[in-house]
């Protein structure tokens, strides 16, 4: 059984719409209901925002559409354009279990958890909800991975839409300099303490040659402080070089088809990069 898993589309607030051609890839017959014969299950990480075209192409994929509830998402509107599309009260939960053959899928937006993104507490998220195959979104990043013989799959954003969440490269780098610096303090730890006595002691004997009277020279004061007014007198124009700062990484277009049979589930991972559609394919079995 094929299931779809899309989310964070962000239309229109962050992108116009799907890329054309994941439209055409999901929707080879559009005129028709359901407008793709293979997909029997779509299930949607919520973020659609404002668009009811786009809550109406993803309805008429499948005979089965499932939508848990996003970050952004008006829970009023979403269910009132749900009424309109099947005729019958519509629920947006949190998250969500559907189950084929011998795998149970979780589902959710990810919002919730905390610390976000965190491996840890998708694991524990799975073993309350009982499931095999964790599927969340919100980070709008590509990502599938086992961890204690649980799959957890991110199909990021489907439109590609930007974040604020910050880039998680940064961080890495970050804690990087600052295990750096604690080895680096703690390896010239004493080296630093036998300087200060040193300072100390010339300060002394500065003080016993000039007859114990400090002076201080109040242009040097002066100079020093229209420095730190001016810090273009310091640096310079042009002196500050901006070509060492990275560029943000834009979320890649992206969503997985899951292909479940029996106690296997084959993870397909589409994504739109350089105006092209690439597919990447992964393997989990339950244990």
């Amino acid at each position: 059984m094929l299931t779809l898993a899309i989310g964070d589309l962000f239309i229109p607030d962050r992108s116009i719409q799907l890329p054309a051609k994941f439209q055409k890839l999901l929707s080879p017959n559009p005129g028709s209901i359901p407008s793709n014969n293979k997909i029997s299950k779509v299930l949607c990480l919520g973020n659609i925002t404002q668009s009811y075209d786009t809550l109406e192409f993803l309805y008429n994929l499948s005979p089965s559409f499932n939508i848990v509830r996003g970050e952004f998402d008006d829970t009023q509107l979403l269910t009132s354009k749900l009424k309109s599309l099947s005729a019958k009260d519509a629920q947006v939960p949190l998250y969500s279990i559907t189950a084929h053959d011998n795998l149970k899928i979780g589902y959710t937006n990810g919002y919730q958890i905390v610390p976000r993104n965190d491996p840890l507490s998708l694991l524990t998220l799975a073993r309350e909800m009982d499931v095999d195959v964790l599927i969340w979104g919100g980070t709008h990043k590509i990502e599938a991975y086992t961890l204690d013989g649980k799959f957890f799959i991110n199909p990021g954003s489907a439109t590609g839409a930007f974040t604020f969440d910050w880039p998680e490269r940064y961080e890495e780098e970050e804690e990087e300099e600052e295990e750096e610096d604690g080895s680096e303090a703690t390896d010239t730890g004493a080296p630093k303490e036998d300087e200060e006595k040193q300072d100390q002691t010339e300060e002394k004997a500065q003080e016993q040659e000039g007859g114990g009277d400090a002076t201080v020279d109040e242009d040097n004061l002066e100079a020093d402080s229209e420095k730190e007014k001016n810090p273009e007198e310091l640096w310079g124009p042009g002196k500050v070089d901006l070509s060492n700062v990275p560029e943000l990484e834009e979320p890649i277009p992206s969503f997985c088809l899951l292909d479940t049979h029996d106690s296997t589930c084959t993870l397909y991972i589409y994504t739109y990069l350089d105006g092209e559609v690439k597919v990447d394919k992964v393997s989990y079995t339950k244990e």
